[in-house]
């Protein structure tokens, strides 16, 4: 077996439980984290949970088929790499597939030293992590993060005009910032942000644009926000 790869995370999506399994197998024994669907509603109720890197991907499917799935997909994700999976008949489905973003397809029975090689490069394509930081802010730290801009707004409105311009402003932009962006998902500058807010605030209550309530206040909401995104 490969030595495991954290993060590395491949979603199997067919009908049919016994390829599932078999790819399931084959790929955890090359060190992949695999999750899977056994139909189009679950693979992208499951796509939008797990966040994983490469999507293999029945073509026919009853109900939502893959071309349906590949579709939805593209609609709001170009990054992650999927790979058709399709029986002869299918090829023309595969074709099409390709010409909507798929990166290629295998026909059935798979080829597993080709899967190999297409996982390889979907995965050395995909957008890399930063060290140290894992993709994605969880949905209760994206509540925190929209907490602490609400505060940010709050005490900036009662900032003196000098103090609005300078320190209040960049408090609203880096708060706002925070919240679009962990929505989004985008982990690694969510944390620059909340760091950079940690910055201004200092500043503000140095500098006495602030009061030692508010900057209590403001210091408790970063406090929760950074612990959610897994800094101190």
């Amino acid at each position: 077996m490969s030595p495991y790869m954290p993060g590395r995370k491949i979603l199997v999506v067919d009908d049919e439980v016994e390829i599932v399994r078999l790819l399931t197998d084959y790929l955890a024994e090359q060190g992949y984290e695999v999750v899977t669907a056994h139909g189009g509603i679950e693979a992208l109720a499951k796509l939008d949970a797990e966040k994983p890197l490469v999507v293999l991907l029945d073509v026919r499917m009853p109900g939502m088929d893959g071309i349906e799935v590949l579709r939805r997909i593209r609609s709001f994700n170009q990054d992650v790499g999927i790979l058709m999976i399709t029986a002869n008949e299918d090829i023309d489905l595969a074709k099409e597939a390709l010409a909507l973003g798929a990166y290629d397809y295998t026909l059935k029975p798979v080829d597993f030293q080709y899967l190999s090689r297409a996982v390889e490069k979907m995965m050395a394509a995909a957008p890399s992590l930063s060290p140290g930081v894992e993709a994605g802010v969880a949905p209760s730290a994206q509540g925190l993060l929209y907490e602490l801009a609400l505060q940010i707004f709050r005490v900036t409105r009662a900032l003196s005009p000098v103090a609005r311009e300078s320190v209040g402003h960049q408090l609203e932009q880096a708060g706002l910032a925070a919240v679009q962006l962990g929505m989004g998902g985008d982990k690694h500058e969510t944390v620059r942000l909340l760091n950079q807010i940690r910055t201004v605030v200092r500043f503000a209550k140095d500098l006495g644009d602030i009061s030692d309530d508010t900057h209590r206040a403001l210091e408790a909401h970063l406090a929760k926000a950074r612990r959610s995104v897994g800094l101190s």
